[in-house]
């Protein structure tokens, strides 16, 4: 079992938030190959020294103990949040270019999850000494400040395309009654994703993917290892 952050976007966070995702897929890496059969080794998927011949279920169920989560392990929710400080040139880390790096000192400690009408996004060029509330990037959230602790209760590997129609309301996806069709699991989902009208939760899910991942993505249908969790809205080390 181990402790470790896991990055979520906004919406995907709302969904957890209102408890409606329990379930998350992220792209294997490497990607398993697959190797012909020649003199030596019969034709089979292979990964991280794995391999099975030519059956999908038994790679996927050997490749489930070596991925990267297993169950009991705890996740700490990295996310979109508000801070107030300013930026500074460390002297003693500097860029490839040779330049010194900057870096956010936060004023103290006191975050916001709720956009502020009045923030930055980046540095302020002209008074980068000067104290303003910032928009953080959830990839810089410090381990303290999150407030959602997810427990791993299941991880497999599979194709992205395998995903069932349960496996998608899992991730999130719901039905809005109003409209008849699936939308993201967000309070606003216009504001988010504008585009939106699938028939079921899987083509909705589809779609959600070739957002985040890029046009075609799921037409890749890429291997991936799916986390079933349960969701506690603490911090970590509460």
């Amino acid at each position: 079992m181990a402790d470790r952050p896991l990055l979520f976007s906004a919406p995907m966070v709302r969904a957890l938030l209102a408890g409606r995702k329990t379930q998350t897929r992220r792209t294997l890496a490497p990607q398993p190959e697959w190797l012909p059969e020649d003199e030596n080794i019969s034709a089979g998927w292979a990964w991280k020294g794995l391999m099975a011949w030519p059956d999908v279920a038994a790679f996927a169920e050997a490749a489930a103990d070596f991925a990267p989560y297993a169950v009991g392990d705890r996740l700490w929710v990295r996310e979109e949040y508000y801070q107030r400080g300013h930026w500074w040139q460390d002297d003693a880390d500097l860029t490839k270019g040779g330049k010194p790096k900057w870096k956010f000192a936060p004023y103290n400690h006191d975050i916001l999850f709720d956009q502020e009408n009045c923030f930055l996004r980046s540095r302020s060029r002209a008074n980068p000494s000067e104290i303003f509330r910032y928009k953080r990037l959830g990839r810089f959230m410090p381990r303290r400040y999150s407030r959602l602790t997810l427990t791993v209760t299941d991880v497999s590997v599979e194709r992205l395309q395998d995903i069932s129609e349960a496996d998608a309301i899992a991730e999130g996806v719901f039905r809005d009654p109003a409209k008849g069709f699936w939308v993201p699991g967000v309070e606003h989902p216009n504001r988010d994703f504008p585009w939106l009208s699938r028939p079921t939760a899987r083509e909705m899910y589809a779609a959600l993917w070739d957002t985040i991942n890029g046009s075609g993505a799921w037409l890749a249908n890429p291997w991936v290892v799916a986390v079933t969790f349960t969701v506690e809205q603490r911090n970590i080390d509460a």
